[in-house]
């Protein structure tokens, strides 16, 4: 279904939305940052009512997914009124949320989520997809006392989780088994269509050492397990490259600080870039894509992290944003404005 839905706050009007100016009319999707829609629409005699309901926290629907309108902008060019919108997906309102307490120990990423969640569920529900077992217990220091989005975050950081939301149901899974991995590959500077990317060696390291909790002076002061130093088998061809220690004193366990170790540690150059290439197969939130670069030999698979769509518009590609890097979208996208 394709109607563009408005319904007040009170949820006791709803209309479909018509003449949206379809050029402006966007989906913007970013991993684990952002989803929002933004559009223009203007004051016909079709649209009157539907135009009126458009206003602060009042809800968009678009193709089963609920929005909350955020930013609104009204203006009249001589009689004619028009209306800017940007609505920001549901899910982002668990930020009006607040566990006060805190919760201290090993805790399981489900642990976590009950904390957060049992101040309220506010109509969140959630989930955890781990088949294979891959989340692993964090020593957990005042978790809380924070809102319901921040945790969320802090669990993401913590348990190398990605969020995949519909509407207010929420799915966690490991970053590992998020994502299908496609047919498609990108050969760097063969490529013939649209493509631009960046690739770096700046942060590329082979060795990292982890620290884990000390125990109390009346214990002797000794850490509970022995630091660790982990090498990269990339060391082999790029030589010893140290990355900054990790300290934590949330691991009082060797083999969970080894896996964090091997979660950190930057061994593969970073490479991130946009295409708007018409794909022979759509590409999804999520999905890989091969990229082979001959030069450094780079034959690796890189990341859907961003989709922005022009849904309205016949077939005009999305923009798609690819990386291998954990940079956040918000550092990657400054990236690629300052190279573009």
């Amino acid at each position: 279904m394709n109607d563009l839905i408005i319904r007040n706050y009170e949820e006791t009007k709803e209309e479909i939305l018509v003449d949206v100016d379809k050029d402006s009319f966007v989906v913007d999707w970013q991993k684990n940052e952002t989803w929002e829609v933004s559009f223009k629409v203007t004051k016909t005699d079709r649209n009157r009512k539907a135009f009126d309901i458009a206003d602060y926290e009042s809800i968009i629907i678009w193709q089963g997914q609920h929005y909350v309108i955020k930013q609104l902008k009204s203006y009249a060019v001589g009689e004619q009124l028009f209306k800017e919108v940007v609505a920001t997906h549901i899910y982002y309102t668990v930020q009006d949320g607040f566990q006060y307490t805190e919760k201290t120990g090993t805790l399981s990423i489900t642990q976590c989520l009950q904390h957060i969640f049992s101040s309220g569920a506010r109509g969140f529900s959630y989930e955890v997809i781990d088949p294979k077992n891959k989340f692993l217990k964090v020593e957990q220091e005042n978790f809380g006392k924070n809102n319901y989005l921040k945790l969320i975050e802090e669990v993401l950081d913590d348990y190398d989780a990605v969020i995949v939301q519909n509407n207010k149901h929420l799915k966690f899974y490991p970053t590992a088994d998020y994502g299908e991995k496609t047919n498609e590959q990108i050969r760097y500077k063969y490529n013939t269509d649209n493509v631009q990317f960046d690739i770096d060696t700046f942060d590329l390291k082979t060795q990292i050492k982890g620290f884990g909790k000390q125990k109390e002076e009346s214990e002797g002061g000794a850490y509970y397990f022995t630091p660790i130093t982990y090498t990269s088998p990339q060391a082999e061809k790029w030589g010893i490259r140290i990355q900054d220690p990790v300290e934590d004193e949330r691991y009082t366990q060797a083999g969970n600080m080894l896996a964090r170790l091997k979660k950190d540690i930057h061994d593969y150059p970073s490479i991130s870039g946009s295409t708007t290439l018409k794909w022979t197969v759509d590409l999804s939130k999520g999905d890989y894509v091969a990229f082979i670069y001959e030069p450094l030999s780079i034959n690796t698979w890189i990341q859907v992290v961003g989709i922005t769509e022009y849904p309205m518009i016949p077939n005009k590609p999305p923009e798609i944003i690819l990386s291998n890097t954990k940079k956040t979208m918000t550092s990657i996208i400054k990236q690629l404005l300052k190279k573009g």
